[in-house]
């Protein structure tokens, strides 16, 4: 007996799926939460390693770092690089994204306009603060970005990494940190656009990264209004793509 699975099936299977790791994402990030407001885990100590939460919870790698990345947006926790993630507060940030509305479009459409407010900025500044080791980041984030097929595989956490360089180089504490804040949310959530019109995946992300080559250039040669007029016109592109699909 054969059997013929539809991509129509296969799509349900797949939001399935995200959906009940959406659902131990948040089980794990609660309960972490929890360790951290009873004293469990205090503030400025560092939190298990990955590989001992996926024990402690018996969930994926992919989970855990949903649920992290869920606390990091919630001011709760930080990452160090190299060292590990360590308790940041007690969760008492003003500014909040609801996980459940994270997906939608008009969120992230909002969130698109506030970061045009900072990261047009932070643009400019890097093409005037940046010191070589900001600049190598940057270039080496773009150049991880060069292979259309590369970004297409994982073009999330490439565009999270590329901004969050700039951020940097801006030489303002305040903006990796407005980063590491919005980018759990806001760059996850990116791949709707490409889910939503598959046709043009190649074609976006080829253009997105000729609009990142552009930023990096403007930053590289220390034109600061060139840099802000770059990352304006990348990020406000991309906000009237959402928009668009907003409409439709």
């Amino acid at each position: 007996m054969s059997y013929y699975i539809s991509h129509n099936m296969i799509n349900r299977m797949r939001a399935d799926l995200r959906q009940r790791r959406d659902s131990l994402a948040s089980v794990v990030a609660k309960d972490i939460a929890e360790r951290i407001s009873s004293g469990e885990y205090s503030l400025g100590s560092k939190i298990p390693i990955e590989a001992e939460l996926c024990d402690i919870y018996n969930v994926s790698r992919t989970v855990v770092r949903e649920a992290i990345a869920h606390l990091r947006s919630e001011g709760l926790l930080m990452s160090r690089q190299g060292i590990g993630v360590f308790v940041a507060g007690q969760g008492s940030v003003t500014l909040r994204i609801p996980p459940e509305s994270a997906g939608e479009l008009s969120e992230i459409i909002e969130i698109l306009e506030l970061r045009i407010g900072v990261e047009v900025e932070a643009a400019g500044l890097a093409a005037q603060r940046h010191n070589e080791m900001d600049l190598t980041k940057i270039f080496d984030c773009l150049q991880a970005m060069s292979n259309p097929e590369a970004f297409n595989h994982n073009p999330r956490q490439l565009d999270f990494d590329f901004h969050r360089a700039i951020a940097v180089a801006s030489g303002n504490s305040y903006m990796p940190r407005f980063m590491d804040f919005v980018g759990p949310v806001i760059i996850p959530r990116s791949q709707l656009i490409h889910a939503t019109i598959p046709k043009i995946t190649r074609e976006y992300l080829t253009k997105m990264t000729e609009e990142h080559d552009r930023i990096a250039q403007a930053i590289g040669r220390g034109d600061v209004l060139g840099a802000r007029d770059a990352m304006r016109f990348h990020l406000a592109g991309s906000l009237e793509r959402y928009r668009q699909l907003n409409i439709a």
